[in-house]
């Protein structure tokens, strides 16, 4: 090879380098922005994080816990159904600031709820509730503050309206207060929440 032919194959070299270099800096730009996007759209329609906070979901969900909500079926108007699991959005009338409560549903638009001696009733029919309520930890709130459901008049929903409520009844404020009340549908953030941390306690609530 003579030294102009060796000289040429060298320049080509480093222009090729010099170009792959670029392309690979694009890339990065590239995968990076559609990470960003992915992530972005993931969190707003699909999945949003969410952090217990207070003990008003216990024993279901405990404070500190980290998972996340179901957007997707909130923004797809799916049927929420009693006894779901719900994210709501609260504005603190201290801060002004809208905060996301836990709670679940108990009643649904347009009926009549109400409790009395330790029974929750819709449209005047007794409430099982065995399937989300622990009942040695019912007795133990019981024996500790003389009642576990505090006793509400009736409440008749209206049609966009729902009653929800905490695991921990003692503990919790919902909408047997009246300055929570029964929440509107566009108050629901997001359905369920799948429980990530701590790994103890992981899976869907």
């Amino acid at each position: 090879m003579s030294k102009e032919q060796k000289k040429k194959s060298e320049l080509d070299y480093n222009e090729d380098d010099e170009r792959t270099l670029g392309e690979d800096i694009l890339d990065f730009v590239k995968v990076f922005v559609i990470c960003a996007i992915i992530i972005m759209v993931f969190i707003n329609f699909i999945a949003y994080p969410v952090t217990v906070v207070g003990r008003s979901m216990k024993p279901t969900l405990l404070n500190g816990e980290y998972g996340f909500t179901n957007r997707f079926t909130v923004l797809t108007n799916s049927e929420v159904k009693r006894g779901e699991i719900v994210v709501i959005t609260m504005k603190n009338e201290d801060t002004g600031e809208t905060e996301h409560w836990v709670k679940r549903v108990i009643g649904l638009p347009g009926e009549t709820i109400s409790c009395k001696n330790e029974t929750i009733y819709i449209d005047g029919k007794a409430l099982d509730e065995s399937d989300y309520i622990n009942e040695s930890y019912r007795q133990e709130m019981i024996d500790q503050f003389g009642y576990f459901n505090m006793d509400f008049d009736e409440v008749t929903l209206d049609d966009d309206e729902y009653f929800v409520m905490g695991d921990n009844r003692p503990y919790s404020k919902d909408s047997r207060y009246a300055d929570v009340g029964p929440i509107k549908k566009s108050q629901i953030f997001g359905e369920g929440v799948f429980v990530l941390l701590p790994l103890s306690n992981m899976g869907m609530k």
